[in-house]
């Protein structure tokens, strides 16, 4: 219940307006007695609530009959009417401020917090990458912009992917991935997950996620960054080529684990 308040409010609907809606929705026909014992809302307001959610058009209710019934209209027709709405309210919002637009200046590195709206940019940047994309991410953070990278591959569009699972789940709906392998080490010198993703060559967001409600990230267009965020990336896509293909050759043959592939300031010495 809880979670269906808090979305409703989201779309202009009070407490109490929710509650009495969804009641209608379970119980139907209803007078303003019944309604007001089944949702919880004093007998005092529930009235002034009915006639809000009739201007609303979310319940509809008679005239002629003593008590009057009131009903909610199906929850589908309901969705239907709400996007209708907020399509209508954003593309008035689109036409009155598209005098004022203008392009970020993206010399700068932008930073963005939270992680709804880091991934809100990252599926806005997913959208209006042209050719190529360069990606790393984590499990738990993939649900995000799944349906976007599967649609953008689909579309003959260019996608590396480096994929972290701590539980090493590595089978995704995506050709061109490379499962990491060593995420309890980078978790340990990262401090947590993080992202990485550069578009066209062009722009690049990257940044530290530690979970669902604490993110940041840096979006911008400077090369230098784009540069060292893209081959970072490409470097991870060719060691774990060489691993896929000559790990267990390295390991049999001479003795060498993939850990040491990690331990940068000893060279190797095959004996």
């Amino acid at each position: 219940m809880e979670n269906i308040l808090n979305t409703l409010k989201m779309f202009g609907f009070t407490e109490y307006e929710s509650k009495v809606y969804i009641t209608l929705l379970k119980t139907g026909k209803s007078s303003g007695y019944e309604i007001s014992k089944n949702s919880s809302v004093p007998r005092s307001k529930v009235y002034n609530i009915l006639e809000i959610l009739i201007k609303k058009g979310c319940i509809v209710h008679t005239k002629n009959t003593n008590p009057i019934y009131y009903d909610a209209i199906p929850i589908n027709e309901l969705i239907k009417n709400l996007e209708y709405k907020y399509n209508k309210a954003l593309e008035n919002i689109s036409y009155e401020l598209n005098e004022y637009n203008r392009k970020v200046d993206m010399d700068n590195m932008w930073h963005i917090e939270g992680y709804e709206n880091t991934f809100n940019k990252c599926r806005n940047m997913i959208q209006n990458t042209k050719n190529e994309l360069y990606l790393q991410i984590w499990e738990e953070d993939y649900k995000e912009i799944k349906e976007d990278l599967e649609k953008f591959e689909s579309s003959g569009k260019k996608l590396l992917l480096i994929f972290y699972s701590k539980n090493h789940n590595y089978k995704l709906n995506i050709k061109n991935y490379y499962p990491h392998g060593f995420e309890d080490e980078k978790e340990k010198e990262f401090g947590g997950r993080w992202i990485n993703i550069v578009s066209d060559s062009n722009q690049v967001i990257f940044g530290h996620i530690k979970n669902t409600k604490n993110a940041e990230v840096i979006w911008t267009e400077s090369n230098s960054l784009i540069f060292l965020a893209k081959e970072y990336i490409k470097h991870d896509a060719y060691t774990l080529k060489i691993i896929e293909k000559f790990g267990k050759v390295l390991e049999e043959e001479y003795h060498y684990s993939n850990k040491d592939f990690r331990n940068i300031f000893e060279k190797l010495e095959i004996k």
